[in-house]
């Protein structure tokens, strides 16, 4: 597959959930204390947008890269058929992304803990051994 192939497809489905999806995410994080009601807020979160296309392609059953139609489609459809299920649904999702962006801090926060300061007297160490080989 081409480059700039890649990346219109990318961008064009990206597109369909910063369009459909996002709003409705926002609206729920504000609902729901992620984000303060009284500032305005734009949601530009990568991760976010990945896991969300990752997760309704899935759900939906949108397969291959030139499925961004289909998923626009199915995303359009599922919000006028039963709004308040397509909104549970998206609240679901948020709520298990949340848990996985903060397991991920955690982990990211027992990895610094473990790795700790630098070690001052390890070049020493490696000197030494140097000089003990070549003796």
């Amino acid at each position: 597959m081409n480059v700039s192939r890649y990346t219109e497809v990318f961008d064009l489905s990206r597109s369909v959930i910063r369009d459909i999806v996002v709003p409705i995410v926002s609206r729920i994080m504000v609902e729901e204390r992620y984000l303060s009601p009284y500032q305005r807020y734009d949601v530009r979160d990568e991760q976010l947008e990945e896991f969300l296309e990752e997760e309704l392609r899935r759900r939906f059953g949108v397969m291959g890269a030139n499925g961004c139609q289909h998923l626009k489609e199915q995303l359009e459809e599922a919000k006028k058929n039963d709004p308040y299920a397509f909104e549970f649904t998206l609240r679901q999702l948020l709520k298990k992304y949340v848990k996985l962006a903060l397991k991920i801090r955690c982990a990211k926060k027992l990895k610094e803990i473990r790795e700790g300061p630098p070690d001052r007297f390890q070049e020493l160490r490696r000197k030494r051994k140097l000089l003990d080989y070549y003796r």
